[in-house]
């Protein structure tokens, strides 16, 4: 049998996450891809939380988001052609992100973004219905996403204009 102190122990981190949730929540970060009236603010915020995730500098490259009519392309490049390491770090982080974003694991772009981001929900979902394919490119790497539905479709569309007004001027599409 487990001692009082042994059982505090056990519930601070689980309480010192609750109230970081609660925090993050009502610092207007949990409702993901909007531009709430504090959009310096807002990427600012996500820029930091991008740091925590993405091994790349964002401020050394440009996120293009793209929507196609079935899907759409998600491009990260290099802002000099000469910067090898980050093309590296692009390239190794996209594709980890297109194998986990194909199992439905979505937790890096909510981490960033907050976890009721627009599109989310239907994606994690169905998964399976969405094909995601990694590719290299010239000066970094690109997620290639598919569905068929028009519903995951839209929900891609709305996931690509959340993180496009998140991540402000470092992304286009």
């Amino acid at each position: 049998m487990r001692s009082r102190s042994d059982r505090q122990a056990t519930r601070i981190p689980a309480l010192v996450a609750l109230v970081a949730g609660i925090a993050f929540a009502l610092a207007g970060c949990g409702g993901g891809g909007g531009d709430s009236g504090t959009g310096t603010n807002r990427r600012a915020q996500v820029e930091a939380r991008g740091a925590q995730v993405m091994p790349f500098d964002q401020s050394r490259t440009t996120h293009i988001f793209r929507t196609t009519p079935t899907g759409g392309l998600q491009t990260v490049v290099v802002k000099n052609p000469h910067d090898v390491k980050q093309i590296a770090l692009i390239r190794g982080h996209l594709r980890n992100e297109a194998k986990r974003f194909a199992a439905g694991d979505f937790s890096d772009p909510m981490a960033i973004h907050g976890m009721k981001m627009p599109g989310l929900d239907a994606l994690r979902r169905n998964a399976s219905r969405v094909r995601v394919e990694y590719s290299s490119t010239p000066l970094g790497a690109r997620i290639a996403y598919t569905a068929s539905d028009p519903e995951l479709v839209g929900a891609l569309h709305d996931w690509f204009e959340a993180q496009l007004m998140d991540h402000g001027a470092d992304a286009h599409e």
